[in-house]
């Protein structure tokens, strides 16, 4: 039996500036309904630990989480510190995203002067740095991991309370479909995340810059998380997503999410 999971939304945040920024930001994405401050974990962006602190500060009832920091990155017993500093600091609103990297993380690591390795030993890692997690954090945060492998799959159905999918952009239902399919014969039934890909003519400058995508091309290629900007519609849209596959966390690229307020204030808990 599928749980069927209440809508919640998490905003992409990667903005540059003091910590009153970072503040007047959490602040009104807890007023316009967004469940989640979601901050990368990238040497071009600022530290998602730091950052969240601030946001932490400003707001009472947002939840606070990295998106996603790489493993390999961090030694287990750095996480369990910044993690339990931030669950006293937030009250316990703190979300560990984490997963065994990205492409081109291998970049980041040679910069820290840290040990990338294999794909199995920085799966490898994030099972140890949960397992650390776990035994040294109270209360533990609730934990949102990043892959779609069997290994980490397994991972996440004994640690996380969420499994952020990484569907490409043009992903239409079919395939996210068997994406969620397999993830829950293997995890089981978690809280499944998405990205929204855009909103009518307004997409990510790095889908377009790095992938070549188009809205146009989005909308041909039937991608679903590709919103029309009509809140009837993509509400619709979305309940369909999450009848069929479950989803029902969507992830919002930051320079996005103020245009989706009135979809979030419809959605958000139902």
């Amino acid at each position: 039996m599928t749980t069927r999971h209440p809508f919640r939304f998490g905003a992409v945040a990667a903005v540059r500036g003091p910590a009153t920024l970072w503040a007047d930001t959490a602040r009104q994405l807890e007023h316009d309904g967004y469940s989640t401050l979601l901050v990368p974990d990238t040497l071009w962006t600022p530290s998602p630990f730091l950052v969240l602190t601030a946001a932490a500060a400003a707001t009472t009832t947002l939840r606070l989480g990295t998106w996603v920091i790489a493993a390999p990155l961090r030694r287990p017993a750095e996480v369990v510190r910044e993690t339990k500093t931030l669950q006293e600091l937030s009250a316990g609103r703190f979300e560990l995203g984490i997963g065994a990297g990205r492409p081109g993380g291998e970049r980041d690591a040679e910069a820290l002067g840290v040990l990338w390795g294999r794909g199995g030993e920085r799966v490898t890692q994030v099972e140890a740095t949960l397992t650390a997690v776990r035994t040294g954090v109270d209360p533990a945060p609730a934990i949102v991991i990043a892959g779609n492998g069997d290994r980490m799959l397994g991972i996440a159905g004994r640690f996380a309370t969420t499994l952020a999918l990484p569907s490409p952009p043009t992903a239409d239902m079919a395939a996210i479909t068997v994406q969620t399919d397999r993830a829950r014969s293997i995890a089981g039934d978690l809280e499944l995340a998405l990205q929204i890909t855009g909103v009518g003519d307004d997409i990510p400058e790095w889908l377009r810059r790095q992938m070549g995508l188009t809205p146009d091309g989005l909308r041909d290629a039937g991608a679903a998380a590709m919103l029309s900007g009509d809140v009837g519609r993509d509400a619709d849209a979305l309940e369909r997503l999450r009848d069929q596959t479950g989803v029902s966390y969507f992830t919002v690229p930051g320079d996005l999410a103020g245009r989706l307020a009135t979809l979030v204030e419809r959605l958000a808990g139902s």
